[in-house]
């Protein structure tokens, strides 16, 4: 009996200690639910961006601007200097040299982001260097091939514009050489930055200092090229000593691989360019008079200049988009949806700066002289209050189809997409441009853009019967 009183006794001496261990535990946590938390700073810190992406963003902001508001600033210039029909052929000649850029891009603004998106210099700078030398070697590639055909084309139907397709040439092989997709994926935008903002400054000034007559017109092209290879050699020699580039010629097969598997994105910049940057050639080709072709040209700069203002938010977003396709892996609506929640507050804000600019310049007008000097101010606000509406789908346009689309498998159904929105705009101008002019084009440029965006967003709803292929 002892023994087992004894026993039983120390049994049940660790029970009632657990008991009391266990009520004072209870005790304690009871105590915790009743007493408020201390508000964290620590989340609050994780949505602040990081003084890296602020410069990264400002970097971008800074490309964009100077990209956009150098011809922005030469343009009105010159036009009052060389006068309408001289500045006509300009931009005439221009507008056939953004095929040749579109060319030159090929897909390795998408791809070669995409690429690079999530590697690290100092871990990865064999395969940087890899994906770098391929993309620099095919870029001059087709720059060379398709300059040649291009002056072939002209000396055939339009010799007198060789010389000034010649000098606009210069700018597509500042982009052959300029890697801007690889301080975008790496984001690492400030030394690009810099060459980009150096180069367009001294362009500026060289453009006020050598144009002083009809005669220099010839001049621009040149002198803007010039500068921008100067600038893009500079990026380049940069990005070859940070990342430590080595130049070992890159397999055939993987030259070609790239090709094809860019083949998508590449047609469907070219078609992109059709209901974009054609609208000056047909107002050539139609008789539009030089006059309307000037002032048209004159608000396409505008238009692209305020594309170029939202283009550093696209950018800032794009790795999110493709990070939101990457998880999702195929167009859905819930892939919309999240894509949306990146969209939405750019078209907003496309929207904003479309207002104000239109109010600034209606106080503003009558008390800036220099604005009095632009041949048919009036005709060109109004063109341009009416393109501007294009930037706002645009957005849309970007970041679901170019970005979304692109990276969700749903390459073939975006450029089918495009060709139907550029045979759509270059049908309606036909047939409108004879009874509208110039206005006629505006009218086209917001129209396409609008109707692009329906059919990328119809993709991520449904499987629709316009297009089918996915």
């Amino acid at each position: 009996m002892y023994v087992d009183g004894a026993s039983n006794l120390h049994g049940i001496r660790p029970m009632r200690a657990n008991r009391h261990k266990e009520a004072r535990q209870q005790g304690q946590r009871d105590q915790m639910r009743l007493t408020p938390k201390r508000p964290s700073v620590r989340p609050a810190r994780r949505y602040l961006p990081s003084l890296g992406a602020l410069t990264n963003f400002a970097s971008l902001v800074s490309i964009q601007a100077f990209n956009a508001f150098a011809p922005l600033i030469a343009y009105p210039f010159v036009l009052a200097v060389v006068g309408q029909n001289s500045f006509a052929e300009i931009v005439v000649a221009e507008a056939i040299t953004l095929f040749l850029l579109s060319f030159v891009l090929y897909s390795f603004e998408v791809d070669g982001v995409a690429a690079v998106v999530g590697l690290k210099p100092e871990k990865d700078s064999e395969a940087i260097a890899e994906i770098f030398v391929a993309i620099i070697i095919l870029r001059l590639c087709f720059y060379c091939s398709g300059l040649l055909m291009l002056q072939i084309v002209l000396t055939l139907l339009y010799p007198d514009l060789r010389l000034l397709v010649l000098g606009w040439s210069l700018v597509s092989l500042s982009y052959a050489l300029q890697p801007n997709w690889l301080f975008q994926g790496l984001e690492h935008n400030l030394p690009l930055a810099v060459f980009v903002t150096l180069s367009r400054i001294a362009a500026l000034a060289t453009v006020f200092l050598f144009i002083r007559s009809e005669e220099h017109a010839i001049l621009l092209p040149f002198i803007l090229g010039g500068w921008y290879v100067a600038g893009a050699i500079g990026a380049l020699s940069y990005s070859i000593f940070r990342f430590g580039i080595q130049f070992r010629p890159p397999p055939r097969k993987q030259l070609i691989a790239m090709i094809w598997h860019g083949k998508e994105v590449f047609l469907s910049g070219i078609s992109t360019g059709l209901y974009r940057d054609t609208n000056v050639l047909i107002l050539s080709i139609l008789g539009v008079p030089a006059a309307g072709i000037a002032s048209y040209s004159l608000a396409e700069k505008l238009t692209k200049a305020l594309q170029a203002a939202m283009r550093p938010l696209n950018q800032f977003f794009f790795p999110r988009a493709l990070a939101v396709a990457k998880d999702e892996g195929r167009p859905s609506f819930v892939a919309l949806k999240r894509i949306a929640v990146l969209t939405l507050p750019q078209m907003a804000f496309a929207g904003l700066i479309i207002g104000i600019g239109a109010a600034g310049y209606l106080l503003l007008h009558p008390y800036l002289p220099a604005l009095q000097k632009v041949h048919d101010i009036d005709v060109v606000f109004h063109l341009t209050l009416v393109m501007s509406l294009s930037v706002i789908p645009g957005v849309g346009v970007f970041m679901l189809g170019i970005a979304g689309l692109n990276a969700l498998g749903a390459r073939t159904y975006l450029l089918l997409s495009l060709l139907m929105t550029a045979g759509a705009s270059i049908g309606l101008n036909l047939i409108l441009i004879p009874h509208m002019g110039s206005l006629a084009s505006a009218v086209c440029f917001v129209f396409s853009e609008s109707l692009l965006l329906a059919l990328i967003v119809r993709r991520y709803w449904s499987v629709g019967n316009l297009p089918t292929a996915r």
